[in-house]
């Protein structure tokens, strides 16, 4: 897959200010689209597009330390340095390279100073009976990728500034952030249509309001600035190639609608983040003849780990690309933090909890269930331990003298387990290392190079389970429906009866759902090693049914998508929620973080996150 050289917007855009677009954008002619194509001018589209990606790129190891690090699915190793242990003990002190929000705001930064030239260069952007261009396209990428900006950052910092869209510099809006009084912005700039000449203009802005605003007021504006001045979003970039991964790569249709939904759901509009998401969970490709992001057999079983070595519209919506060429050079941490293999740092693992969230799925077990005696339910079978198709080898690995154990030693490992034999287990498991092994799969110890998911598939159709999961308390109609459509999403699918289709855990085997309904009140517990029935409890409320949906939602989230950065705020979004309601959602999270924690830590993190300051981060920008 080609790729364009990643040059800093700003850099971009001095150099065609400086020399005239002819002279600066004359790159090799096998990067330039055909001119009957596409206008002259969209080489300069590219390239400031990229611009931005470059800075987007550039945030995630922040947003996956910050939202995994913090959760319940990864911790520490002693190869860790300071900054990291930081973050992990909740105790972040000033200098920490994850503290800061100035990454986000260099991005918002750069995509003010995009729309800017734009809105200047191309009016016609801002007239919604204008002929759709290219430069529409770019505008609505901007917006779309300010607003993610916005909203990751807002997550972090519960609190944050809406800054002015005159502002492009990140010291700029430091000092915006920081002055005290009125801040007078007197560096307007002028660019005329012809893009050669610009002007200073001695126009003043005062802005008086510096009030920081809160998590759902950033996200209402974030989602009021799309749905009013985005009228399309995604250039065309395969139209000279064919690849159509290079449209998964940048901002898409699809990718601003996963945006809305997740931003919807954030706040609690669940019919706005429904509706968003069915541009997707509804689409029908014709041309394949199948659900363009449904579950189906295209990544079942084994084939699930193509998700992590491939590039692929049907599970991918956007995918932000890292790759080394002689063009580019663009790398990310995560391997070399998460990676035991030499020259890798191996600076973080898999908790217990997260391993043991694959090792204790069974697949095929037979459970003699009594409803009118449920004491009487009992394990005639207890079926084959292990999710070895999103679990071992795919999301993480054992190894052994610097060696992955293989999946017949995992599975004579479980058995041991199941068998209660003790002894052999230690002997057997004596010098084994555990390793996420997600950014690593396919790739060798030094490329530090794998693809970042920011959207796909199986994440919007857990948000849609999510949704009807809460619909089921909002409703007071129709709870069994909403409860039975939830399951559809984890388990079965929900295409309108079109059997090709499966839930998200259904597509790797695991379909064995006990209804969640107002007739079923019983929810049975098992053993995790021997997968024996240990107990029950009637849950017969609405509400209860609700929250225990909620829970089994979250656990599948885990499952499908550990370590992609989303951990600790899908479980801060839970707990909100519960707070809203009146619950104690602030229980909820700090029993759920605590126990990834050795067992002389949980106290100590439990209270600290039973105060929900301490889910966030102080904003503190500095350029």
């Amino acid at each position: 897959m080609k790729r364009f050289p990643v040059i800093p917007l700003f850099m971009i855009l001095v150099m065609i200010l400086q020399f005239g677009c002819e002279k600066f954008l004359n790159p090799d002619q096998d990067l330039v689209i055909k001119e009957e194509n596409f206008p002259s001018d969209i080489v300069e589209l590219r390239s400031g597009s990229l611009g931005l990606y470059a800075i987007q790129q550039e945030l995630v190891e922040q947003i996956v330390i910050l939202g995994e690090l913090r959760g319940d699915l990864v911790e520490v190793t002693d190869n860790a340095d300071p900054d990291l242990k930081e973050v992990y003990n909740f105790q972040m002190s000033s200098g920490n390279r994850y503290l800061s929000p100035a990454p986000f705001y260099k991005l918002i930064a750069a995509s003010n100073k995009m729309i800017r030239i734009l809105e200047n260069n191309y009016p016609e952007v801002t007239d919604p009976e204008s002929a759709i261009s290219n430069f529409h396209y770019m505008l609505g990428e901007a917006i779309c990728m300010r607003s993610w900006a916005y909203f990751n950052a807002v997550r972090i910092y519960n609190e944050i500034p809406y800054i002015p869209e005159t502002l492009t510099d990140i010291s700029e809006i430091n000092e915006f952030v920081n002055s005290s009084g009125t801040f007078v912005d007197s560096s307007y700039i002028e660019y005329h249509p012809n893009g050669f000449n610009n002007d200073t203009i001695t126009k003043v802005f005062e802005y008086t309001d510096r009030k920081f605003l809160d998590q759902d007021a950033i996200t209402r504006l974030c989602i009021k600035d799309i749905e009013e001045r985005v009228r399309v979003v995604g250039v065309d970039y395969s139209y000279d190639n064919n690849d159509k991964t290079w449209n998964i790569t940048v901002w898409n249709e699809y990718a601003m609608h996963t945006l809305l939904g997740q931003m919807y759901l954030h706040i609690g509009d669940y019919t706005q983040a429904l509706n968003n998401l069915n541009v997707l969970l509804r689409f029908f490709d014709e041309d394949d003849n199948k659900a363009r992001f449904g579950i189906d057999e295209e990544f079942s079983y084994t084939n699930w780990k193509k998700i992590l070595t491939t590039i692929d519209g049907y599970e991918h919506i956007f995918t932000l690309w890292f790759g080394k060429s002689d063009l580019s050079f663009q790398r990310n941490s995560l391997q070399y933090y998460f990676s035991a293999r030499t020259p890798n740092l191996y600076a973080l693992k898999p908790t217990k909890y997260a391993i043991e969230l694959w090792e204790t799925l069974w697949r095929n077990k037979n459970i003699g269930f009594n409803s009118s005696n449920p004491d009487e339910t009992y394990t005639i079978d207890p079926g084959i331990p292990g999710d070895f198709s999103r679990g071992y080898g795919a999301s993480y690995q054992y190894l052994k003298d610097g060696r992955a154990l293989s999946d017949s030693a995992v599975k004579y490992m479980l058995d041991l387990k199941l068998k209660d034999n003790k002894n052999e287990l230690l002997d057997f498991m004596e010098g084994v290392d555990t390793v996420v092994y997600k950014y690593t799969i396919g790739k060798t110890p030094f490329q530090q190079d794998a693809h970042y998911m920011v959207y796909r598939a199986a994440s919007v159709h857990l948000y849609a389970a999510e949704i009807y999961a809460n619909w089921v308390f909002e409703s007071g109609g129709l709870p069994r429906q909403f409860l039975l459509k939830a399951e559809q999403y984890i388990y079965n699918g929900d295409y309108q009866g079109d059997p090709s289709q499966l839930g998200v855990a259904g597509r790797v085997g695991f379909f064995d759902a006990r209804g969640i309904s107002v007739s079923e009140d019983i929810i049975y517990s098992f053993h995790p090693y021997t997968n024996e029935v240990t107990g029950y409890k009637r849950i017969s409320t609405t509400l209860e049914k609700q929250l225990y949906l909620e829970e089994v939602i979250l656990t599948e989230r885990a499952r499908e998508l550990a370590f992609e950065g989303e951990r600790f705020y899908d479980l801060v979004r839970i707990a909100r929620r519960r707070n809203k309601m009146g619950l104690d959602g602030s229980a909820f999270l700090a029993d759920m973080v605590a126990s990834g924690y050795p067992a002389s830590e949980r106290a100590h993190i439990r209270s600290l996150l039973m105060d929900s300051r301490n889910w966030y981060l102080p904003f503190e920008l500095t350029n």
